[in-house]
């Protein structure tokens, strides 16, 4: 309530409000991210951030939700409603920093524009029911970050009481509504994703837990005013209704009643009673929650004042709620449902006065907390921080242990040997304690670049990072404009045959061999998905991750098509189980598999 609109009407609770949530994402991102230092070294900048805005994120979208029930079935959670808007916008501003950061770190740099890929990466996998079986393991997780996130985005953009005003009391709150939609979404979001790489049963306790909470403070808070409703329901004489007893109202006090299927407000003021509308024409606040306060009715929400005589605000405000007939029979309120002509005075209703004195927790941001309340308040705001501290340090210390690549991001080496485009990219290394043999790939979401092409077999230089892990190097070529074919290739130098091993049968997952290598950590799973699919595409060679109770590391055999001919591999089966026929070799330290047939696992 104002003449003007300003970007925000700071009071001394607003600060210390907006003080209490910095101190709330600060520590919950923060012990995330020192007990997975702690336990986990090796985990990269960019982990750290999506996996702490998340958390940090989802656990403050819960409060938000139940800050609202809350207050329902207890008026002390009222100073937590005043300023939820703000948890609203920081946890938009948490969710944004996470899909900026995942759109960036997974889809940018490859050979689709992100916008594209975060919903098309493995769109075949939208069918629900595929091959006589149910495929929701395998449905996209992303879509359902991205609804939740244009939710958010709505509802922080249309915050401000500018939106409200123009858009109208009854659309503004429709829109804020859809809360419930994104909560749905981040629900779905994190169980067919981040539940589908996680092996703690925390995660799922965790998630199934907040929703149980959330949805039992609504069902509790919806069955405590049903009835009272249904309490409120009276007896009806000559079109009126029984509201209340004259005696539960205190000088200067309001009540809500249940009249004619809707929820009126009555109040005693100065010795008389008065019947007004119960909904505030600010956010729809209950009216008779409040309070009189300078001969005004007042909001106990946002703190709007309407005159109980007449509805209307107190000048220079043009704000009006209706007023309702009333009257008093014995120690019985009876109101008639339907409204006087808006903004028409009535002269009150002269009531005998109760015993007692005014309550003493009614709270408005702007008014200094009641002393009665302020206790309560600061145990609850202590409690919640306690939580928003302790438990993403839990799920941290939960999570699953980090792949031990390395990726030497930044570094750059000079390179020079034998190269070979078939059956793979490579370089042969020839030194004065023997071989190796090398990968490559390009920079980003990229196969080796096109330089390469047509040098089969000569003698190359470049430069280039190093990425590896368990024996298999890689080299990003991401400074291709280095690239020289110097001179021809002696003897010595060429690539010796491929040591056969056998035919074999596999079963793993499908993996993009350079975020596995050490890129990306981790470097598989659902979580990466959408990653490997782009990698894939883009070029990047494809390996076969087979992982077993003696190696849970897992070893990565690389995959290449029969005979010299090229891998017919779906890009989209990347972070799906395959098995895998095919001719085994190793060429050096690299185990090579020419792939005869490939089929997708159930599992």
């Amino acid at each position: 309530m104002s003449v003007g609109y300003t970007s925000i009407q700071w009071n001394p609770h607003k600060k210390l409000y907006d003080l209490t949530i910095l101190a709330g994402v600060l520590l919950a991102v923060g012990g995330l991210t020192a007990v997975s230092l702690l336990l986990h070294p090796r985990v990269t900048a960019e982990t750290l951030i999506l996996r702490s805005t998340a958390v940090a994120g989802f656990l403050l979208l819960n409060v938000i939700l139940a800050i609202g029930p809350l207050a329902r079935l207890d008026r002390r959670f009222l100073p937590l409603l005043y300023n939820r808007r703000h948890l609203g916008v920081t946890m938009f501003l948490l969710g944004l920093v996470h899909g900026t950061v995942a759109l960036v770190q997974f889809h940018a740099l490859g050979d689709t524009n992100p916008a594209v890929s975060v919903l098309t990466a493995y769109s075949s996998d939208y069918a629900l029911f595929r091959d006589g079986a149910w495929n929701l393991a395998h449905f996209p997780f992303e879509v359902f970050g991205v609804v939740a996130l244009l939710i958010l985005f709505l509802m922080a953009a249309t915050s401000h009481d500018f939106w409200l005003r123009n858009l109208g009391a009854s659309w503004w709150k429709g829109l804020h509504l859809l809360v419930l939609v994104a909560y749905a979404s981040l629900v779905l979001h994190v169980t067919l994703g981040a539940l589908q790489s996680e092996t703690s049963l925390l995660y799922p306790v965790l998630l199934i837990g907040g929703a149980v909470v959330v949805l039992g403070l609504h069902l509790a808070a919806a069955w405590k005013e049903a009835k009272l409703d249904r309490r409120r329901t009276g007896l009806e004489r000559q079109g009126f209704e029984r509201a209340c007893r004259a005696a539960e109202l205190a000088e200067g006090r309001g009540k809500v009643v249940q009249v004619g299927g809707q929820r009126l407000a009555v109040f005693r003021h100065q010795g008389k009673l008065y019947g007004l509308s119960n909904v505030c024409r600010h956010q729809g606040g209950p009216l008779g929650e409040g309070k009189i306060i300078d001969g005004c009715v007042t909001c106990p929400w946002h703190g709007w004042q309407y005159r109980p005589d007449d509805g209307k605000s107190p000048p220079p405000f043009t704000e009006v709620v209706p007023t309702y007939p009333l009257e008093l029979v014995g120690e019985d309120i009876y109101i008639q449902p339907t409204p006087r002509p808006l903004g028409e005075q009535a002269p009150g209703v002269l009531a005998p006065l109760t015993v007692g004195v005014d309550h003493e927790d009614f709270y408005v941001g702007y008014l200094p907390m009641p002393q009665s309340l302020s206790g309560f308040v600061r145990k609850a705001a202590f409690g919640l921080l306690a939580l928003v501290a302790v438990l993403p340090a839990v799920v941290a210390w939960q999570q699953n242990s980090f792949d031990s690549g390395t990726f030497e991001f930044g570094v750059t080496r000079s390179f020079e040997g034998v190269l070979y485009e078939r059956p793979l990219p490579m370089l042969h290394v020839v030194s004065g304690t023997g071989s190796s043999n090398l990968l490559l790939a390009g920079a980003g979401k990229l196969g080796a670049p096109e330089v390469i092409r047509g040098h089969h077999g000569q003698w190359v230089s470049f430069d280039g990072s190093l990425i590896y892990r368990r024996g298999l190097t890689m080299i990003e070529m991401n400074a291709p404009d280095t690239f020289r074919a110097d001179r021809a290739t002696r003897p010595e130098e060429r690539l010796g045959a491929m040591e056969p091993v056998g035919k074999v049968e596999l079963e793993g997952e499908i993996v993009d061999t350079k975020c596995f290598l050490g890129v990306m950590r981790p470097g598989a799973g659902k979580v990466h998905r959408a990653c490997a699919v782009r990698c894939l595409s883009g070029g990047v060679p494809p390996g076969l991750l087979v992982r077993t109770e003696e190696d849970p590391a897992g070893t990565v055999y690389l995959l290449a098509g029969s005979g010299g001919k090229p891998l017919d591999l779906d890009v989209e089966w990347a972070g799906r189980v395959a098995r895998v026929s095919g001719d085994l070799s190793v060429l050096g330290e690299v185990p090579l598999l020419e792939v005869t047939e490939i089929t997708l696992s159930t599992r």
